[in-house]
């Protein structure tokens, strides 16, 4: 997913640079430029990504979140913008989806919530581990909360039109095109969480059945791997598709 996000938004960027204006409040359709495929956009950014889940102490990962949370909130806060701002009215709606959503809708649910894998890793971490509730709780409200509305209005605002991230839909001017780039730096960064707690999971075994010469080499090398498969996977799917 992080693969697909990061190809789509700068892709999209990519194609539309030619037709990229200054005025945001018109969201003209685009004549799109022929770009490469989005599998060679996931190709590009996979030695980056590579480079990126080198780094295996959580506490040198944490300016890199602290810069990747602040792009995103900047991001967030214009995405908020122009939802309420053009917002419609929502009479031609419906009230409820069609039943053969639901499982898509839980599904997208549940894995909103991913990051749940990064807390036990996260308390160990922490030098007051007796103050992670209070953090767990603010966090996962703030998450919810921002789920729920963003959902809600991005959904009111396209409707049916709207896309697999809402970034897709954002006017096609120079600040919307920067807020794509750098919410994909955020998810970009993110990666590195998200995968830290699969690495615990199955490096460790893996060094410990080689001495210590090759430790370093076969820890870099499983990253790798699984990075490299990751992006295969996508790939594979991209191609079905």
């Amino acid at each position: 997913v992080y693969f697909v996000f990061l190809s789509d938004n700068v892709k999209q960027v990519v194609e539309t640079a030619n037709a990229t204006t200054v005025n945001c409040h018109n969201n003209e359709t685009a004549v799109i430029v022929p770009s490469y495929d989005s599998r060679l956009y996931m190709l590009f950014f996979l030695p980056f990504i590579i480079v990126l889940v080198f780094i295996r102490n959580l506490k040198y990962l944490v300016p890199l979140s602290f810069v990747a949370n602040i792009s995103m909130c900047v991001s967030l806060v214009l995405i908020y913008y122009y939802c309420l701002t053009n917002i419609p009215y929502p009479i031609n709606l419906p009230l409820a989806g069609r039943g053969v959503n639901y499982p898509l809708f839980f599904g997208t649910a549940i894995f909103a919530f991913e990051g749940i894998g990064v807390v036990l890793p996260l308390e160990n971490k922490m030098q007051n581990p007796r103050n992670f509730t209070t953090v767990l709780y603010l966090g996962m409200g703030i998450v919810t909360t921002l789920y729920i509305t963003l959902g809600t209005i991005g959904y009111i605002g396209f409707g049916e039109h709207i896309r697999g991230s809402i970034t897709l839909n954002l006017p096609l001017c120079w600040l919307y095109q920067t807020v794509k780039l750098l919410y994909s730096f955020g998810i970009y960064i993110t990666y590195a969480l998200q995968f830290y707690v699969s690495a615990e999971i199955l490096i460790p075994p893996a060094v410990a059945r080689c001495g210590p010469r090759w430790a370093l080499m076969v820890d870099l090398g499983i990253r790798v791997a699984l990075v490299g498969l990751t992006c295969k996977s996508l790939q594979h799917n991209t191609l079905k598709c």
